[in-house]
């Protein structure tokens, strides 16, 4: 029986679904029992953690599954960009003018929202609104994905075939 295209994605994404989850539970177990992290409330950090791996893991397997070897590079530009605009390094007060403008629009920007509630003390109205936002992105790369992939198949089958012709890569 030939599958079609979102029961690829969606089989695929189980895998992906799987490990992100088992990594979570590594490094938010780790995080409390190894490193002796304090940490406010451990139950919503650890679900909280899974959570968030499972919102990221969508996302990027999204950009991956229907962009290819463009997503990756998405992927990394976002990963960039979220590191610096988010305000898990430096108060976003701090940092240049363009990451402040963007640090509303990056999901970062929640997922560490959301921890700082598991770790500093839980104040519901903020953690369920990061809860949301996330889950709002969580469904954007889902219609993406359901939207774009069939329709960029070919084309990123030609893009790889050109670029394989082109010498750059083996």
């Amino acid at each position: 029986k030939k599958l079609k295209v979102h029961e690829k994605y969606f089989g695929r994404y189980f895998t992906f679904m799987t490990i992100a989850i088992f990594q979570a539970l590594i490094v938010s177990l780790g995080d409390i029992y190894l490193l002796k992290v304090y940490v406010s409330n451990k139950s919503i950090f650890i679900l909280f953690s899974i959570f968030i791996s499972i919102i990221f893991s969508m996302i990027i397997y999204t950009l991956v599954s229907v962009f290819g070897n463009v997503g990756k590079a998405l992927g990394v530009i976002l990963l960039v960009l979220q590191i610096s605009a988010s305000g898990g390094t430096f108060p976003i007060e701090v940092t240049p003018r363009f990451f402040q403008r963007i640090n509303p629009l990056l999901p970062f920007t929640y997922a560490v929202s959301g921890m700082r509630e598991a770790v500093g003390g839980v104040i519901e109205g903020i953690l369920l609104r990061d809860i949301i936002i996330l889950l709002i992105y969580f469904t954007l790369s889902i219609l993406l994905a359901l939207l774009l992939k069939k329709k960029l198949e070919k084309v990123n089958k030609n893009f790889v075939k050109k670029f394989k012709e082109s010498g750059l890569v083996e």
